[in-house]
């Protein structure tokens, strides 16, 4: 069938369904081979691989291909940044393997799964040269015969992941022997490297390069973001060289805007995935919550499309069935939370389905890339719904396909995350350290240490407590917080697991869980044994849930002030305590209905976590309505999305009727978003005017000022009152004090 004919026909079916979902904007691409470079035999690779390349079609090397070959063999840390399917992989693994054949130099490349590297070793394997390149994966799943033949008798290419590197280094000598035989470090996939993980990752790269006793060269293979050169110091803690192929995916694409109508985006996405499966088209479908993608795939399952889930905190089996089952054609579609946005081989996908734009244009890019390889048109569905940032975009859909890459940020010195490591660090010197042997940065988390019973100090040295080798098996470097596990209370099975904070939201008393298409009604949720029970329900049911909670932020101290169009606004840390008070019931299936119309349940016991990380305040104002100032916070952290490339769940804030506003990161020890929310404030002012000035609703609503993560429900909030509090932003009128009193003090570091 025709594209036009397949899109007709998608679109017809939407149509037809009941509240008005339709096609609003399709944007056809094109998008042509990158710049050409020299002839295979001309780059000065040596005549094996010259043969190999021959002989898998490669006549000749793009112009970045060539240029990365040159940048990496003559030692020169790089970051290489291209679309989706373009060469960049080629690009580094070529020279490489040249330096491998030539030199005998030994190189770790680093993928953020075990899929994946299991997956790209199929691939550089076409490169292989007999008797000359061993190519291994070593990973949590390799067998024993096989660890004992890579210790004995190192490969020319290790192939890894971040979280081997983090639990081996201090658990195994012969691990360490390993890693300090690599010349070159090559992290793939670096765009994933943000927020939490990329602090984890930082880290884990800073006690590769310690434990290796020589100068590391590292290099970082990306799709397209808009800071390369940023995001690569932050990962090596060096300036690197940027190399740039193009920017997006190769081939012919469809990219189309849906407008959900009043039906919802989870009923819809799911009417879009069967519609594009009837229509013949292999389907990913990415939805940003985990228990939404369930969600979505009930739907789905019962308008009679075969579809399956792969998100985290699922068990390793569930996760390679789905992958199987998708590549080989059992399944017609999967619905996916991020997992699957790498490269991993599940087959040819025809489209790709997004329940929201994603946080970052850059990930749209990536997702997107997804569909439509080997020759053949990908379909980019994107629905849009009631909110504000979908509402913008509906109104101005060619703005959505002109947006700016944000950069990729993490905080590279995450306190909570740096105790993790800097327990490892230790470990890997045999339990004991000269305090002045510590990393430069890493001396802050010290002292948090000892408070919680970790280390002791004595005589300049740090020694670690049992305390500390038991703490250090809890953590994940998925996230900055603790995992709690989900525990069937009948069978004591266990379902699954979920980190914090966001195991407090999905996980307490009264909440509805979903997984794999069971239902289950969490009954427990033990915070200090980190276990959360939970008890199946009928899977049919049509009930969702949704926390209602109260946020008190404490002991702030700030790092940096400046002033954003007139009003003093300031960055810095601070502690967030989240309770938990009740949640209200939503209809599964969408509805018109305003949020705050949903039934209320209260907890008999509030349930509390707290966590520091970092923050940004602003005063708008020496007072202010309560309603107007809520609706204010509203509008800015909505703005903050596509300003800082921020998740529904990554920004949080608290607002006071003395004009101010905070706004936090969701990870704890910090994401780096709030900080780059900090510079960019006066843009996230603009357009969160825009928001509000363009919604037509009598005060507020989905569209412009509610919020599905609010605490109090979206209660007291007033779009009117927040354009007053905004114009009068713009007229300077809103100059006071910072004056922090009233939110728990601050001292200026």
């Amino acid at each position: 069938m025709r594209a036009d004919a397949i899109l007709e026909d998608i679109d017809r079916g939407l149509r037809a369904s009941r509240g008005s979902p339709r096609f609003i904007y399709v944007h056809e691409e094109v998008v042509r081979e990158p710049e050409p470079g020299p002839r295979v035999e001309q780059v000065g690779l040596h005549e094996a691989l010259v043969e190999r390349l021959k002989d898998s079609g490669i006549e000749r090397l793009y112009k970045f291909q060539y240029e990365a070959y040159k940048a990496i063999t003559s030692g020169e840390d790089v970051f290489l940044a291209s679309g989706a399917a373009t060469g960049k992989t080629e690009a580094f693994i070529l020279p490489v393997l040249d330096m491998a054949v030539k030199e005998g130099a030994k190189s770790i490349i680093i993928y953020p799964t075990k899929a994946l590297a299991r997956d790209q070793l199929v691939r550089f394997r076409r490169y292989s040269i007999p008797f000359l390149l061993r190519m291994a994966v070593l990973d949590g799943d390799t067998p024993r015969h096989e660890r004992e033949r890579i210790y004995s008798n190192p490969p020319d290419l290790l192939i890894t992941n971040p979280d081997m590197i983090h639990f081996s280094l201090p658990r195994s000598r012969r691990f360490r022997a390993l890693a300090s035989g690599a010349k070159v470090v090559v992290l793939d996939e670096a765009h994933v490297y943000e927020g939490s993980f990329g602090s984890h990752v930082r880290l884990v790269l800073e006690r590769l390069r310690a434990c290796s006793g020589h100068d590391v060269q590292f290099v970082a293979s990306s799709a397209t973001i808009g800071n390369p050169a940023e995001l690569g110091e932050l990962l090596f803690g060096r300036q690197v060289k940027v190399i740039e192929g193009v920017r997006r995916r190769r081939g012919k694409a469809y990219h189309v805007l849906v407008s959900a109508g009043v039906l919802g985006r989870w009923s819809v996405t799911a009417r879009l995935l069967y519609l594009a499966t009837r229509a013949g088209l292999r389907c990913l479908a990415f939805v940003d919550s985990q228990q939404m993608c369930e969600v979505v795939a009930r739907i789905a399952r019962k308008q009679g499309a075969h579809v399956m889930v792969h998100r985290a905190g699922l068990l390793r089996e569930e996760r390679h069935e789905v992958e199987d089952k998708l590549k080989s054609g059992e399944l017609e579609g999967v619905v996916a939370t991020p997992t699957l946005e790498l490269g991993i081989d599940i087959g040819l996908l025809d489209a790709v389905i997004m329940a929201s734009p994603p946080p970052s244009f850059a990930r749209y890019l990536q997702r997107a890339g997804r569909a439509g390889r080997r020759g053949r048109p990908g379909y980019i569905f994107t629905v849009l719904a009631d909110d504000p940032i979908d509402a913008y975009y509906e109104r101005e859909p060619r703005r959505f396909f002109e947006q700016e890459l944000t950069p990729v940020v993490f905080e590279p010195f995450n306190e909570e995350i740096l105790k993790l490591h800097l327990i490892a660090f230790i470990m890997e010197r045999g339990h004991r350290l000269k305090e002045d042997w510590l990393p430069r940065g890493w001396e802050k988390a010290v002292d948090t240490c000892i408070k919680e019973g970790w280390l002791v100090r004595k005589a300049g040295w740090l020694f670690l407590t049992r305390k500390a080798i038991e703490e250090f098996r809890h953590y994940s470097l998925r996230s900055a917080g603790r995992e709690v596990k989900i525990v069937d209370a009948d069978t004591g099975a266990k379902v699954g697991s979920r980190a914090l904070p966001m195991a407090l939201s999905d996980l307490h008393p009264g909440a509805i869980y979903f997984h794999q298409g069971r239902a289950y009604e969490a009954v427990k949720l033990d915070l200090e044994r980190l276990v959360a029970y939970v008890k199946r329900i009928p899977e049919d049911i049509p009930l969702h849930t949704r926390p209602i909670y109260e946020v008190d932020v404490s002991g702030i101290t700030l790092d940096e002030r400046r002033e954003a169009d007139g009003v003093e606004v300031a960055y810095g840390s601070g502690y967030i305590t989240k309770t938990v008070l009740g949640y209200t019931i939503r209809y599964l299936y969408g509805g018109p209905e305003a949020p705050h119309e949903a039934p209320v349940v209260a907890l008999d016991e509030p349930i509390s976590w707290s966590f520091k990380t970092k923050l940004l305040v602003a005063r708008y104002g020496e007072s202010a309505q309560p309603e107007a100032i809520h609706a204010l916070e509203h509008a800015i952290i909505h703005a903050a999305r596509p300003v800082v490339g921020a998740g529904l769940s990554d920004l949080g804030g608290v607002s006071y009727p003395t004009g101010h506003v905070v706004i936090y990161d969701g990870t704890p020890g910090g994401s780096g978003l709030s900080k780059l929310l900090f510079k960019r404030l006066e843009r996230a002012h603009r357009l969160a005017y825009d928001i509000l000035i363009s919604c037509d609703c009598d005060d507020g609503c989905p569209r412009c000022i509610y919020d599905p993560f609010c605490g109090n429900n979206n209660r007291i909030l007033s779009r009117k009152g927040a354009i007053r509090l905004m114009e009068a932003l713009f007229r300077g009128e809103l100059r006071a004090p910072l004056g922090l009193e009233v939110i728990g003090g601050a001292s200026l570091a």
